[in-house]
């Protein structure tokens, strides 16, 4: 009797351990997710605000086991980047552009090529992720610096 129960405990241990909830956040990015949407915002209060909704149902992600990250859209490849998973919260992507340069000139781009989002929405089904931050900005005509607030939040699917 007690090896039944034993043999009981143990393949509930194994069923357990094979749900999804269960699995890593990095088992559970990792496939191939179609495009929903992909929000954009920009303010530089009073002199900028703007904010863009586009539809990317066009766009599959390609999040691989080994840590790369291919974006196509109808077959050709945009992008070509890397990924991690920090803290299991934060989304880590290697070489991203935003395509925001420098406005003032000569220098690097305002938005470091490595980019931490915080993951918003991780089922079977969905995948949302949000970057935030404000930057600083001296120019030289205005006495006060000009603070840029960037947010991209994407949403995908399977």
């Amino acid at each position: 009797m007690k090896k039944i129960a034993l043999i009981a405990a143990v393949g509930l241990l194994a069923v357990a351990c094979t749900k999804w909830e269960n699995k890593s956040t990095e088992f559970k990015v990792t496939g191939l997710w179609t495009g929903v949407n992909q929000e954009l915002q920009v303010q530089a209060l009073p002199f900028l605000d703007s904010s863009d909704v586009s539809p990317s149902t066009f766009m599959e992600a390609n999040f691989m086991e080994n840590g790369g990250l291919t974006i196509d859209s109808a077959g050709v490849r945009m992008d070509s980047m890397g990924w991690s998973i920090k803290n299991d919260t934060i989304l880590v992507l290697n070489g991203i552009d935003l395509g925001f340069d420098n406005p003032l000139g000569g220098g690097p781009s305002l938005v470091p090529s490595n980019l931490e989002f915080d993951i918003r929405t991780l089922t079977q089904e969905q995948f949302n992720f949000r970057f935030d931050t404000v930057i600083s900005l001296s120019i030289p005509q205005l006495p006060v610096p000009v603070n840029l607030t960037l947010k991209q939040i994407q949403r995908w699917e399977r």
